[in-house]
C-alpha cells in the first residue's frame, strides 16, 4: 500500500454518521483525493470493537492545494477557495453515486464531514487481477450495461479506463471512481461539471 505526508495515519478513526472506521491503510491518490482500506468498527455505549468487514473510503483532499496540520484537520479552506468549491463537488459526488444501484457499480454505504474535509465510504472489492485481453473483451458488456444505468439516470461517468473497473474474486465487475463525473439535464445538457 501506498503511503505519503499528506496521507492519515494508519489506526486514525473517523467518525461516520453509521459507523466508526479505523484506517489500515492507502490504496491510492489522485488529484481530488485519497482512497484509504479501513474496518468498520462497531460503536457501543462503553466501547469501539474492530470488525472484520473491510470498507474503502473517499477522503477529499485536492492535490497541491490543500493541506494537512499533524493532528490530522485540513486547513479549512474559505468559501472563496477552489478547494472548498470542489469540496462542495465532490460531496455531491457522493450523493449522486448513493443513488445508483446496479451491480456493476460500487455502493456507497454513507458520507460524512471530518477533519475540515468530506469522506464517503464504499464497498471494498478485493482485486482479483488483470485480464488477458480475450476475456477482458466479454466483459466490456457487462461494463456497457453499467454505463447505459448511468446513463438513464442523467449520469456520465467520464473516466473510463481499466484502472476505473475492479474484479472482485468471483469475477464480478465493478465501475469505480467518479470523480469526473457529470449530471445532465433533460436535455443532455451539464447541470454540474467538477
Amino acid at each position: 500500500m501506498q503511503s505519503s505526508i499528506h496521507t492519515l495515519s494508519c489506526g486514525t478513526i473517523l467518525h461516520g454518521h453509521s459507523y466508526n472506521y479505523q484506517i489500515k491503510g492507502v490504496l491510492g491518490h489522485g488529484a481530488f483525493g485519497i482512497t484509504y482500506l479501513a474496518s468498520i468498527c462497531l460503536k457501543g455505549e462503553l466501547g469501539i470493537l474492530n470488525s472484520n468487514v473491510s470498507v474503502a473510503i473517499k477522503e477529499f483532499f485536492l492535490q497541491d492545494v490543500s493541506a494537512r496540520s499533524s493532528s490530522g484537520d485540513i486547513y479549512e479552506p474559505s468559501p472563496n477557495s477552489i478547494a472548498y468549491k470542489y469540496g462542495k463537488k465532490f460531496k455531491k459526488e457522493a450523493l449522486n453515486l448513493a443513488r445508483l444501484n446496479h451491480q456493476n457499480i460500487v455502493k456507497v454505504l454513507e458520507s460524512f464531514e471530518e477533519n475540515n474535509t468530506y469522506y464517503y465510504v464504499m464497498e471494498y472489492i478485493l482485486e482479483k487481477g488483470g485480464l488477458p485481453e480475450k476475456e477482458a473483451l466479454q466483459y466490456v458488456e457487462e461494463i456497457g450495461k453499467a454505463l447505459q444505468y448511468m446513463h438513464s439516470q442523467k449520469m456520465l461517468h467520464l473516466d473510463l479506463k481499466p484502472k476505473n473497473i475492479m474484479r472482485r474474486t468471483d469475477n464480478t465487475l465493478f465501475l469505480i471512481d467518479f470523480g469526473l463525473s457529470k449530471q445532465i439535464d433533460k436535455n443532455g445538457a451539464p447541470e454540474s461539471s467538477t
